[in-house]
C-alpha cells in the first residue's frame, strides 16, 4: 500500500499544469504575434526546439492570429504580443527535471513607467523524464485551445 501511494504521488508531481487565458484576448484584438524562446534546459533535456517553435506559430495561425516568423526586435505596435516558450530543465541520473513556462504578454509604456501586461500563460513541472519534448509540444497544444477558447 505505501508503495502505491509513494508511486501515485510522484506521478502527481511528474505533470503538474495548469493554464489560464483573458476571457477578451480574440484575434480581432491582436495584430500580430511573434513567438519567443528561452531555452535553458541542459544536458539534452530539451532537443526539438525548433519544432515547438514552428508547432505554435502554426497553431496560433490556425487559431486565426497573425504570426511574425522574423526574430523578435521589439515589439512592432500597440497590439503586438509575445508567445514566449521557456523550459527551464537538468539531467540527474540519467533523467530530466525542470519546468516549461508559456505566455502571453505585451510590452507596455505608460507615463514613463515600463512594464510586462500578461493576458494568459500556462505551467508545468515535470520530474524524471527522458527529456520535455514531448510534454512541451502537448502543453502548447492545449495551451492554445485555452487560447482559442478563453475562460477566464
Amino acid at each position: 500500500m505505501k508503495k502505491l501511494l509513494l508511486t501515485a504521488s510522484l506521478l502527481m508531481l511528474a505533470t503538474q499544469a495548469s493554464a489560464w487565458v483573458s476571457k477578451g484576448f480574440v484575434p480581432a484584438k491582436v495584430d500580430i504575434f511573434t513567438v519567443d524562446i528561452d531555452d535553458q534546459a541542459n544536458d539534452g533535456c530539451w532537443t526539438n526546439i525548433g519544432e515547438v517553435k514552428r508547432y505554435a506559430e502554426d497553431k496560433l495561425e490556425l487559431a486565426g492570429f497573425k504570426v511574425s516568423r522574423e526574430k523578435f526586435e521589439g515589439y512592432e505596435d500597440k497590439q503586438h504580443f509575445l508567445f514566449g516558450i521557456a523550459v527551464i530543465a537538468n539531467r540527474i541520473n540519467e533523467k530530466c527535471y525542470g519546468n516549461i513556462k508559456l505566455e502571453i504578454v505585451k510590452g507596455i509604456y505608460d507615463n514613463k513607467i515600463a512594464g510586462m501586461f500578461v493576458t494568459g500563460e500556462a505551467g508545468a513541472n515535470f520530474t524524471g523524464y527522458k527529456n520535455a519534448n514531448r510534454y512541451t509540444l502537448e502543453l502548447v497544444g492545449d495551451f492554445i485551445k485555452e487560447v482559442e477558447d478563453p475562460q477566464w
